[in-house]
Formats: structure tokens, sequence, C-alpha cells
């Protein structure tokens, strides 16, 4: 009898550690999926949401994840939270916007479902009562009915292509799914749905040009797989150097990611059908010939640029940029700068929000670090710097940009259709017309 009870109460206990050891791997696997989702990117890093996210239709705040009962998800169910992802319809709220992403995360599976599931509610619960969304009319949440009709396809991300062989087919759920990368790197149309014939082919997003992330060489078919995994892996390589959103999402994401996900993904990516857009001029082939005799000395340090009113392109470069990058714009502690895509692609976007803004991200143990100058350079000098990088080491004849060009592209504004601009005016005047017309009608019954 007493070996039976031993018996027992080993088998329950191999049982108990079994199922502990499975709910710890699910658990990781889920944390695995949340940053392979980069949800930290909108919803923070405790996942307690509240920032506002910039949308052409105005700020949408992003939820509370955490599984705090009153304010977070802590009361819902795996199959509310699958909702959630693949419907975009969420308790408490009802139809979500697409700046969560839910046309790409439909693609996602049972298994990572369950077990993003499990993680989100084992991590830390916090109170945090996230503000409301509020785009007003006509922009509301139940009108998102008609526009899932017409681009949802429940189970199939956005625009996802054909994949052949094992590898591929890893990468597409990675990239398609799980990181809708073609959130920001398709073009959208007149209703902001994303455009599938142009799918990954680059668009503008805040003030920012995503790229083309097809074989076109003038997308990633330049690149060799070598350049490609650097830069998913560290955010740089020697052609070009991730900034705003997209060194977040390869400092907070891939960058975790294993090395067999980010040959997928690039597997993927070389078998993307190619979207032709313009094409790069050629990095030039010697350096530039710059003669510092010919400048102006510098302006005693770049701090003290915003009490100088020299629209110089040359001198602002030699007293700001010049002691990481080299008189030539080789680089020293900087990157060669003739070699950079960004510097001679036909839209000065990305140059101009990175002289603004600067690079400050942690990657690979790292500190990335460039100093941003918008409180020290006016949107005519930063335009005149822009020009003179352009110029002189990209070797772009008639290179951009222009004031009032800098000014636009630094409000973060993204581009829309003119119906989406019009919007409220066209629907309020809509329903103005249709009360004239419906009393125009009771009229002409009483006469």
């Amino acid at each position: 009898m007493r070996k039976a009870l031993i018996a027992v109460t080993l088998a329950l206990g191999t049982q108990w550690a079994s199922a502990q050891s499975s709910d710890t791997s699910t658990i990781e696997r889920g944390k695995y999926i949340a940053t392979a989702a980069d949800c930290a990117g909108c919803h923070g890093e405790n996942l307690a949401g509240g920032a506002a996210i910039a949308s052409p239709l105005g700020p949408i705040y992003a939820s509370n994840i955490t599984p705090d009962t009153r304010t977070g998800i802590g009361g819902w169910s795996e199959e509310q939270l699958r909702d959630a992802l693949r419907k975009g319809r969420a308790p408490g709220k009802g139809w979500l916007y697409p700046a969560m992403p839910y046309t790409s995360y439909t693609g996602i599976n049972d298994a990572d479902v369950s077990a993003l599931y499990a993680y989100l509610q084992s991590v830390p619960a916090v109170n945090h009562e996230v503000r409301a969304t509020d785009l007003g009319f006509p922009f509301i949440r139940p009108a998102m009915i008609a526009w899932n009709v017409l681009y949802l396809k429940e189970g199939h991300a956005a625009g996802e292509k054909p994949a052949h062989g094992e590898s591929a087919e890893r990468g597409r759920y990675l990239v398609e799914a799980l990181g809708h990368c073609s959130a920001c790197h398709t073009p959208r149309g007149v209703l902001m749905a994303e455009l599938p014939e142009q799918h990954l082919g680059g668009a503008f997003v805040g003030g920012w040009q995503a790229p083309n992330l097809t074989n076109d060489k003038s997308g990633l078919g330049s690149w060799s797989d070598q350049e490609l995994t650097q830069f998913l892996l560290k955010g740089h390589n020697p052609v070009a150097v991730a900034g705003g959103d997209m060194g977040l999402a390869v400092s907070r994401s891939l960058s975790h990611l294993g090395d067999s996900d980010i040959a997928d993904i690039i597997a993927y990516l070389r078998q993307v059908p190619p979207v032709i857009t313009q094409a790069l001029p050629a990095a030039p082939s010697r350096p530039a010939r710059v003669d510092p005799d010919t400048v102006e000395g510098p302006i005693s340090g770049w701090r003290n640029l915003a009490n100088n009113a020299t629209t110089d392109g040359a001198v602002l470069y030699q007293s700001a940029c010049a002691s990481c990058h080299g008189v030539d714009g080789t680089g020293t502690a900087g990157p060669d700068l003739g070699r950079l895509r960004d510097l001679r692609s036909a839209h000065p976007n990305n140059l101009v929000q990175v002289i603004a803004g600067g690079i400050n991200l942690e990657m690979d143990g790292r500190h990335i670090l460039m100093p941003g100058f918008s409180d020290q350079m006016n949107n005519e000098q930063i335009a005149a710097l822009a020009r003179y990088v352009r110029s002189t080491f990209g070797q772009v004849p008639g290179a951009g940009p222009d004031e009032q060009e800098v000014a636009s592209i630094l409000s973060d504004k993204t581009p829309v259709s003119w119906l989406i601009n019009y919007a409220p005016a066209l629907a309020w005047g809509a329903i103005v017309v249709l009360v004239l017309l419906v009393g125009w009608v009771f009229a002409r019954r009483k006469a």
C-alpha cells in the first residue's frame, strides 16, 4: 500500500512539473511572439499603453494590454484576444482602427495566439486608464464594419505573396503577419487601405520614407544577404542606418530574433514580386574633393549654431558634421555619407529627419548616437545642409530640399487622399442635403 502511495505521489509530482515546464515554455514562446510583433512599439515597454499614435485622422491612443482587470485585458478570454488580432474587434471598444495592424495580425496562427495570450496574462498588471480615442465624425468605430468588409481578409495578412520553400514560408509569416511590415512599407489608397499591386514597394509615413523592400534594384535588389542581415540585426550596414521608427523596430524587435528567423525573412523578401520605383544614383566611386581652406572656419562648435545666421551648407557641415563624418564625408566616427542610400534618394525625407532629430538607439549592447540639430538650426539651415551633403557627397544633381519642403517633412504628416482630407465636410454636407431632400418630399406631399 505504501509503495502504491509513493508511486502515485511521484506520478502526480512528475505531471505537475511537466505542466509547469509546459506553461513556462508557452509563456516564453509568447514573449518571443510579442517581440516579433513589436507590441512594445505602440503599447510601451510595460505594455500599459497610453501613447498617442499619430495618424492622418488624429491621435489614436494605444490600449493597456497588461492583465489589469479594470484598465487592461485581465478580464479577456483567449478567444477575445483572437478576435482583436484577427477581426479588429475588442471588448469595451468594439471595432478597432487599423493603427492596430489587425489586417496583418489576422494571419497569426492559433498556437501563437495561445502563446501570446499566456504571455500577456503573465506580465505585471498595471492600473493605467488610457485616454479614449475620438477621431470625430465620420471616422467613428462602427464605420470600420464597412471598411473591414472591403479590406480585411480574415486569416490572411494583407498583401501576402506566395512563398516557395520552408524557409520563405516562415519568412512570409514573420514579415507579413507578425512583423506587419506592409503597414509602413506599402502605399495606401483612397480609403487608406494598402495597395496590393504595390505591396512592400515603399511609402511615406509621418514625414519619413519607408523604403521599397522588394527585390527591385530601387529596393533591396542591390543589397547582399550579408548587408540585409547586418541591417536587421544591428540597425546599420555600409549603405544604410536605421532611423526613426525603423531604428526602434530593429532595437526592440528585429535584433532580438534568432539568426534562422532573420535568414527566413531574407528568403521571403527575395521572392516578393519586385515593385519598380525611382532608381537611386550610383554611389560615388571616389570621395568628394573638399578643400577646407575654401570654406569658412568653424562656428566655434555646433551648439552655437542657433546664434549664427549662416545658410552656407558647407560652413554648417564643417561646423556640425565634419568631426564625425570627415571633411570629405568618408566618415571617422560616423558612416561614409556617399554610400548611404537615404542621402542619394530622390526624396530627402529621411536625411532631413535625421539632421533635425538625430539618432539615439541602444543596439547590440552599444549606444548609437547622432545629435539632432532642430534646436540649433532653422528650416532654412537644415535645407542648406541637406542640399550640401546630397550634392557634394552623394553627387546628386540639382538636389533639394528647400525650406518649405523641410517644413513639410518635419510636420510629420502622412499624405492621404483628398477624400480622407475632406471626409468630415463631405459627410456633414451629405447629411444636410439628405435633410433638405426629406423636407422637400414632405412639403410636396402636404401640397
